[in-house]
């Protein structure tokens, strides 16, 4: 149930206006860049389910040749953080982010509740905040890519596998998820708001140490990357340029 539960504790107003709805159908909308904090500190328009003090040790702004995005260590841990941005997934059906794993848990499995542990995950919430239904984008220890499985700890979440084992950890990796897609596949309905989105990396089932790394969540339109539209893309990326802060 930690969807739910997240989405109970979070009941906060949406942060996106109505205006913002109604953008033109060629813009890509950064969603969160971790730019805006500083090193070491908690991000801290996430919000937190669970211990507060706990999250903030395990998330933490972090900065690698000038760029900043957010590292995550969990050692026999599972919080997971959220950002609420509310919008249309028809208008904006494409999430892209980079993410990095760099400890797997060993034995991760996110079909099965006893051993529901990803080294990262991001999840986009939909329809509401009472029985929302939701999408985990997953790097598995052990999980092949390209599989699809209902969450064994929510009934109204499915799971999704993009990355999987250790050849590629230490690695930043690009991901472009079809969300509008994605929901209408795996629900077999059309999909309410996203309510926001939220990231796990999570260790507490294998009582191990997961550890991985999240930056620059983009929503693109539909008229943005026509060609990604059918199906979700992943890329491997080079070092990240220095940005101005």
């Amino acid at each position: 149930m930690r969807v739910l539960i997240f989405l109970l504790i979070l009941g906060i107003p949406a942060l996106l206006q109505a205006e913002e709805h109604a953008a033109k159908s060629d813009q890509a909308q950064p969603l969160e860049t971790f730019e805006n904090y500083q090193p070491q500190a908690f991000p801290g328009q996430w919000k937190v389910r669970g211990d507060e003090e706990k999250a903030q040790a395990i998330y933490k702004v972090m900065e690698e040749n000038g760029n900043r995005f957010l590292h995550a260590r969990a050692d026999k841990q599972g919080i997971q953080i959220g950002l609420e941005h509310s919008f249309q997934p028809k208008e904006f059906p494409l999430l892209r982010w980079r993410w990095r794993a760099g400890q797997l848990p060993p034995g991760g499995d996110e079909r099965a509740e006893k051993t529901n542990d990803s080294a990262a995950a991001v999840y986009v919430v939909f329809d509401n905040r009472v029985m929302p239904r939701a999408i985990k984008y997953v790097w598995s220890s052990t999980v092949p890519v390209g599989t699809r499985a209902k969450s064994p700890t929510y009934w109204r979440s499915k799971v999704v596998v993009l990355q999987s084992g250790p050849a590629d950890t230490g690695k930043w990796k690009e991901e472009t998820v079809n969300i509008y897609q994605d929901y209408k596949d795996l629900f077999d309905a059309e999909p309410g708001a996203v309510q926001g989105i939220a990231v796990q990396t999570d260790s507490d089932t294998t009582a191990s140490v997961a550890e991985a790394d999240y930056d620059d969540f983009t929503l693109l339109s539909a008229g943005s990357a026509p060609a990604a539209i059918q199906s979700s893309a992943t890329m491997d990326i080079g070092p990240v340029a220095t940005r101005n802060h």
